[in-house]
């Protein structure tokens, strides 16, 4: 999407990916992904679920050691890819594995920012570090709880799942020296992951492939349509609509800080692959994700932002006018304006009020592994088959009085921290877009859950990343300060304050 003119920031150089020999960062993954494609055109679907999980690990270690942006990049590469990697390896075998190792290489790969806690453990007890020692506090609660009512295995991979974005967030928090290398390498990963994934996704509404078409009818996953022309939900390379739904949402939100052209073609297929997901609450989440940049910018920027959107809203057009195209998507738009006839609506309004009273007079909470997949994996899962249509409801369910004023003290306190930092830095797009994409995925939360797993990692990538703006712009001008003092007085300058600060105005320079 055209965004304004952007000034550079001051930036120090990566120091880990230059002294590390980072000089061609691609060529290990692109290696990967290709390696894994031969093993896939020579119908070596079992190899494939050996090699991938493993290659992936290696390679996310190796990122994790050398550069932090690299590595988070890479991870979101894996979430993105992963599920189609999975299809195609069950389709080359010719039967459907419902429990595929090449599932678990994203997991395997995020489970390595968990290292940062050994690491870096002085943080915790810092104040930056307050709002996430609050959410994983609660977590531990409510996984106590679930531990005694649900099991340990149920209860367990339910707490992977909540508290791997807090990880992520985590491993930002003490990387925020890597802010500009991270600015970059994620404006790059959603542009051309978006367009990867988008322009996929429009092949697959018009003409399934075959591997698709195997996968939806072996999964028997009635909710994602018909493995036809003009009659499936789009998911893209990912597991299902909802969870792709929501990732490109967070590309097209990020598109707004991202430099170059580019992002046109990105926008451009994007745009038509949400709506092919007829997922109503990431449209919804959309719209409330444009309000807050819309807002910070200046008036001629802010019609060049609207001017954009009107022009990929009239190229996708010609689109809307096919008959097999427009006719499922205007109903879905349909159904937002008659509620009372919507069935999804009715379900979820007949929930809110079954067990509205359920979720907050249950002080002590039902703990994790009650809600979800976990269930699956609890010792009396037959009783556990509660499936929640609500965010905001199953916090206080799992968690109870205590956990829940933990959790979500935690959780506003990191919201309230992005917009303090977004507000004084107005010029960087990219915390912007985060606290928009933030934004977005809160308010997704009275539809589904949306701060665990992956979109949880997208939410804590929102909030967190202008917080390490904000202290690295107040670094590199302390340090700047004490640099010009230094030359004023005739000083010497001390490796630890005018090196960066040299570092960063020659960056500026360039």
């Amino acid at each position: 999407m055209p965004a304004p003119h952007q000034a550079p920031i001051a930036a120090r150089p990566a120091r880990r990916a230059t002294s590390s020999g980072l000089r061609h960062p691609l060529r290990l993954p692109l290696a990967f992904f290709g390696v894994t494609m031969l093993l896939i055109l020579a119908h070596q679907g079992r190899v494939i679920e050996m090699f991938y999980p493993v290659g992936a690990f290696a390679i996310a270690a190796w990122f994790y050691w050398r550069s932090p942006a690299h590595y988070l990049g890479f991870v979101c590469w894996l979430f993105f890819l992963s599920p189609e990697v999975r299809r195609l390896a069950d389709f080359m075998n010719g039967s459907f594995n419902p429990q595929s190792p090449v599932m678990i290489a994203s997991m395997l790969a995020v489970a390595l920012s968990g290292l940062s806690l050994i690491k870096h453990a002085h943080v915790l007890g810092q104040r930056r570090a307050a709002p996430l020692v609050l959410i994983v506090l609660a977590l531990f609660y409510a996984y106590i709880v679930g531990m005694t009512r649900a099991g340990p295995a149920a209860a367990t991979f339910t707490l992977v799942n909540w508290l791997f974005p807090v990880l992520i967030g985590f491993r930002l928090v003490v990387t925020w020296r890597d802010y500009p290398l991270y600015h970059r390498v994620l404006l790059k990963t959603f542009t051309y992951g978006g367009f990867v994934m988008g322009a996929y996704g429009v092949i697959q509404y018009v003409s399934p492939p075959p591997w698709d078409a195997f996968w939806l009818l072996a999964s028997q996953m009635e909710s994602e349509g018909h493995p036809v022309p003009f009659a499936m939900r789009v998911s893209s390379t990912m597991n299902s609509s909802g969870a792709y739904a929501t990732t490109i949402m967070v590309v097209l939100l990020m598109l707004l800080a991202a430099p170059g052209k580019t992002k046109m073609l990105t926008g451009l297929v994007a745009i038509p692959s949400l709506l092919f997901t007829s997922v109503r609450g990431a449209w919804g989440g959309f719209v409330v994700g444009l309000l807050y940049p819309l807002a910070m910018l200046d008036g001629r920027s802010r019609m060049r932002m609207i001017a954009g959107l009107l022009g990929f809203a009239m190229l996708c057009a010609p689109v809307a006018m096919i008959g097999d195209v427009s006719d499922k998507i205007m109903q879905r738009f349909d159904s937002l304006s008659n509620l009372g006839k919507d069935d999804s609506y009715q379900v979820r309004a007949q929930f809110y009020r079954n067990f509205l009273s359920v979720a907050l007079t249950d002080i002590a909470g039902q703990g994790l592994g009650t809600t979800g997949l976990g269930t699956k994996l609890a010792d009396n899962s037959a009783q556990l088959n509660v499936v929640f249509d609500s965010g905001l409801m199953e916090v206080p369910f799992v968690m109870g009085w205590p956990g829940t004023l933990l959790y979500t003290t935690g959780i506003l306190m990191l919201m309230w921290r992005a917009f303090r930092a977004s507000l004084s830095r107005s010029r960087d797009r990219f915390a912007i877009s985060g606290v928009g994409v933030a934004l977005a995925i809160f308010a997704m939360m009275v539809f589904v859950n949306t701060l665990v797993a992956l979109p949880g990692m997208f939410f804590f990538i929102g909030v967190i990343m202008p917080a390490i703006g904000q202290r690295y712009a107040r670094e590199m001008r302390a340090a700047q300060q004490r640099q010009r003092v230094a030359t004023v007085s005739g000083a010497e300058v001390s490796p630890a304050s005018g090196v960066p600060a040299m570092r960063a105005m020659r960056e500026v320079r360039r």
